[in-house]
């Protein structure tokens, strides 16, 4: 039988138990984010980027091949906390604010493939977005001929912008661990590939449609939406 020792303990002087905390629980008590881990590649994220951001959460992008769900790369939000914690009731997709996604590839996948997987999504958001445009209509309820014109301007402009993204992505052979982040500000978006040329883009509504990919209806990762709207909603 195991021998347990009792020590006797003051009455004027109760001894609270020691208990090791982690790192991470000592963070948090400090009112500090921990870094963020996918949990289903473990690859980890730092709480904070080197623009400053605050990361809201860590998850994967998996696609379906046949019958087997192949992780992809692993992603992680990360928000101007002070800007996304007054604006908290727009979310994500409509805060105005700088937002900007890192990604750390799982697997080597050809940027033609990351791009025709990219293209599922971003091509039917750019024209939605532009559709909901050129049909608005004044207080009245008419149609808005100027408004429509701007909306094929627009529409125009980001299928101009994913063209490129797409020029920019056709020769690149992405490997396991190779890192990218997605800059959104208030003059569009920029995505920048470790060992690449940066892309920047100008047109506001590819990099809306950019956004809603990842955070809008149907985002191609929905477990690491939810992840953000969580981290969005703790700030």
């Amino acid at each position: 039988m195991a021998c347990v020792t009792f020590r006797a303990v003051s009455a004027t002087r109760a001894l609270a138990p020691r208990s090791k905390t982690s790192r991470a629980g000592r963070r948090a008590a400090r009112g500090v984010r921990a870094a963020a881990t996918d949990p289903a590649t473990k690859i980890s994220f730092p709480d904070t980027n080197s623009a400053g951001l605050t990361v809201l959460g860590a998850g994967c992008r998996v696609k379906r091949v046949a019958i087997i769900d192949v992780k992809i790369y692993a992603l992680a939000m990360y928000v101007d906390a002070d800007a996304a914690r007054a604006q908290k009731g727009k979310g994500l997709l409509n805060g105005d604010y700088d937002k900007e996604l890192a990604i750390e590839l799982a697997r080597d996948v050809d940027g033609k493939t990351f791009m025709e997987a990219m293209d599922e999504s971003l091509g039917p958001r750019i024209r939605e977005i532009a559709t909901n445009m050129a049909t608005a209509e004044d207080e009245d309820g008419n149609f808005m001929a100027s408004v429509a014109e701007a909306a094929e301007k627009a529409e125009e402009a980001a299928v101009d912008s994913l063209d490129a993204m797409r020029d920019g992505f056709s020769s690149l052979k992405l490997k396991q661990g190779t890192k990218m982040t997605i800059t959104w500000t208030s003059n569009g978006c920029a995505i920048a590939v470790a060992g690449a040329a940066k892309m920047e883009f100008e047109s506001a509504e590819f990099a809306k449609a950019l956004l809603d990919v990842y955070v809008g209806e149907g985002p191609v990762a929905p477990a690491a939406a939810q992840t953000f709207e969580k981290g969005l909603a703790a700030l």
